[in-house]
């Protein structure tokens, strides 16, 4: 998929939900590095990704591009999601199709997640998923609080500990690597959302056994919903 093309696709997705009962958002972020599975994906590079979906009840659909500041990485998502509400318990299944330019070979993942609200400001979630071109999965239990500071701002903290069963590393199967994030979101207007985030990560056994160490990173975005 071509980037012009992506971003024509974006795009459309308001014109998509015109009379048809639809609901999406569109995204902007940048990232001063490209940071999952707690390991540097761009050596230290800064990425910036611009996504979009649309929604109809239960079920949404949605792209993703990011390109590499100072690389030529590109990646592509294409992904289907159905993430009912029942009462306190939120579970979703997703089905992803991942491109990577300039050299690596596309994959297809397939997402399983659950979220319990057990307090209105406590989260407990558990996610997972499985890729088809590594052949393992990763899991991931998260603790996340999010509270209004003052109206229009919200706070939220997020405490994960990752799992790693062949899906980042061949050769270790086991604790990842444990991180913390703040986020801090601006509802500056009813349909436009601001927020800035931080993320540091401490490596596990399996990160440090692929050569990596602690990281800390930062973002900042801004999401309009139609």
């Amino acid at each position: 998929m071509t980037q012009r093309l992506f971003v024509f696709l974006c795009l459309l997705l308001p014109l998509a939900c015109h009379g048809a009962g639809l609901q999406g958002s569109l995204q902007t972020q940048w990232h001063s590095r490209y940071i999952s599975e707690g390991r540097d994906n761009l050596d230290g590079d800064s990425l910036t990704s611009l996504g979009g979906d649309l929604g109809r009840m239960d079920a949404a659909f949605g792209v993703w591009q990011a390109w590499g500041n100072g690389s030529d990485y590109r990646e592509n998502n294409l992904f289907v999601e159905y993430a009912p509400y029942l009462g306190d318990w939120n579970p979703y299944v997703n089905l992803t199709y991942l491109q990577f330019h300039p050299d690596d070979p596309d994959d297809l993942e397939a997402g399983l997640g659950v979220a319990n609200h057990i307090q209105p400001w406590l989260t407990v979630a558990l996610d997972g998923v499985w890729s088809k071109q590594a052949d393992g999965a990763f899991y991931a239990l998260s603790l996340i609080s999010e509270r209004e500071i003052v109206p229009q701002w919200v706070g939220q903290l997020r405490l994960t500990q990752t799992y790693d069963d062949g899906y980042a590393s061949e050769h270790y199967d086991g604790p990842n690597h444990r991180e913390l994030g703040v986020m801090l979101t601006w509802a500056c207007h009813s349909a436009v959302n601001l927020w800035a985030g931080w993320q540091h990560s401490w490596a596990g056994e399996d990160v440090r056994r692929d050569g990596g160490d602690d990281l800390s990173w930062g973002q900042i975005g801004v999401m309009t919903y139609f």
